[in-house]
């Protein structure tokens, strides 16, 4: 959808601005650059913008190289028309105008996403997908700046135009990459279900297959000069539906983006008990036992006490009735006498038992789920609660890229399972709208538990 769009803005430039484009090409280069700066800054600021639709619409077309490609397909194009068409006559004469707007425009998908490359070299990630889109985008960029610079008429009249018109021949292989490129990184996402991909491998592979083929059959009938034409015709349908169904074989995908979201297949989980809550536990437990400890020893030295009491008295009988037994046995109104005499002894109060303090929790037990929205889809967090731990804490997304994600991931989910909250927690650099999408659906997620 996102390339079609950029498709339609290529073609309203070069059909209904052609002649501005033509009398006035800096003000155009100027626009192009502005926008394409504006989107690099917003993106490496930090601001998070709500709008999925000015996210992707207004600035991703610009960060994801959607409407670069768009004006390179325009340019590439209008050398595979047939000579004389229509076509032909708008847009040939403002052909070298068009590739250096492309070519600014497509600064901002170079910035955006180079600087994402060096950040996965850094970190080590340099799997094979990797070191492809690494080498073919150096290719591409050592291409595409000659190139453009060459398309500027101050250039362009001081170089041979036979030595000119060879070295815009490296256009080609520019062309060529661009598809390789765009193919590399969406076929596993297709693949995978992610939404909108496979429909974008479509429309990539009918745009540039349908105009190599094109561009070849125009070569083939300059050379050979064919009167009949429904041969090349029919040879040309033929490789471009052929191109297609390739296409759509190799990028279809094996299960569907719905079965892997509920199963939760692919969701990296993290289990374990955070330093912050467990000491929280930790501390109330001990609480409690000093409290009943308490209450133990009072009781325990009451008791002893009563019992010291008693055992003294019954000591110091015994030892008595042991040295009068030697002697002469008193009589027994003398004993009753003495029994008279002797004050009562006072009971023991019996021990007072406090009652155990109970211990409230904010959240209650159990598995709860939120979901947000992140950069490009929905976002997905399960979390595990027991006596106000997160024992467990998961997340997966619908759409978002699986790098930024990941990184994103790692950066937010250790926080929220260590605070047991959503609030304050720090999003990852570069990774700005999947760390709020995360944020998000544990907030809810937490909403849900709360007693």
């Amino acid at each position: 959808m996102l390339f079609l769009i950029s498709l339609i803005i290529a073609l309203v430039t070069a059909f209904i601005l052609d002649k501005p484009l033509k009398r006035h090409p800096a003000v155009f280069y100027i626009t192009a650059a502005l926008l394409t700066a504006a989107s690099v800054i917003v993106l490496h600021s930090g601001l998070v913008i709500q709008s999925r639709f000015v996210r992707d619409y207004v600035i991703g077309i610009f960060s994801r190289g959607a409407l670069g490609a768009a004006f390179w397909a325009v340019v590439m194009w209008a050398g595979a028309l047939p000579n004389g068409s229509y076509p032909i006559k708008k847009l040939m004469p403002i052909r070298g105008e068009l590739s250096i707007t492309a070519a600014v425009l497509t600064l901002s998908h170079i910035i955006n996403y180079g600087w994402q490359y060096i950040s996965d070299f850094m970190k080590g990630r340099t799997g094979s997908d990797f070191a492809v889109t690494s080498i073919v985008c150096i290719i591409m960029v050592l291409i595409m700046v000659p190139l453009t610079v060459m398309s500027f008429k101050a250039v362009r009249k001081k170089m041979n135009a036979r030595t000119w018109k060879k070295l815009q021949r490296f256009a080609y292989l520019f062309y060529a990459l661009i598809y390789i490129h765009i193919m590399v990184i969406f076929i596993p996402r297709a693949r995978s279900g992610r939404e909108g991909y496979f429909l974008s491998i479509l429309v990539y592979s009918a745009v540039f297959a349908g105009y190599a083929v094109m561009r070849i059959r125009k070569y083939e009938l300059a050379k050979k000069k064919h009167d009949v034409r429904l041969l090349p015709d029919i040879v040309s349908l033929c490789a471009v539906a052929l191109t297609l169904i390739v296409a759509a074989s190799v990028s279809r995908s094996p299960l569907q983006p719905e079965t892997k979201a509920a199963s939760g297949e692919t969701a990296p989980v993290f289990t374990f008990v955070p330093t912050a809550a467990a000491t929280t536990e930790t501390s109330a437990s001990s609480a409690v036992t000093t409290t009943t400890s308490a209450v133990t020893a009072d009781t325990v030295t009451d008791t002893d006490t009563g019992t010291a009491s008693s055992s003294g008295t019954v000591t110091t009988e015994t030892a008595a009735e042991s040295t009068d037994s030697t002697e002469t046995t008193p009589a027994p109104e003398e004993t009753a006498a003495a029994q008279q005499e002797e004050p009562p002894q006072e009971q023991p109060a019996e021990p007072q038992t406090e009652p155990e303090p109970q211990i409230t929790y904010r959240f209650r037990n159990g598995e709860y789920e939120g979901e947000a929205e992140g950069y490009a889809g929905t976002v997905h967090v399960k979390l595990t609660i027991e006596n106000d731990v997160i024992t467990s804490i998961s997340a997966w997304a619908d759409g978002d890229d699986p790098e930024y994600f990941g990184d994103a991931m790692n950066t937010v989910l250790p926080q929220i399972a260590a605070n047991l909250s959503a609030d304050g927690v720090d999003a990852c650099s570069g990774a700005t709208y999947s760390s709020e999408g995360i944020i998000g659906a544990a907030r809810k997620a937490l909403e849900q538990a709360l007693n």
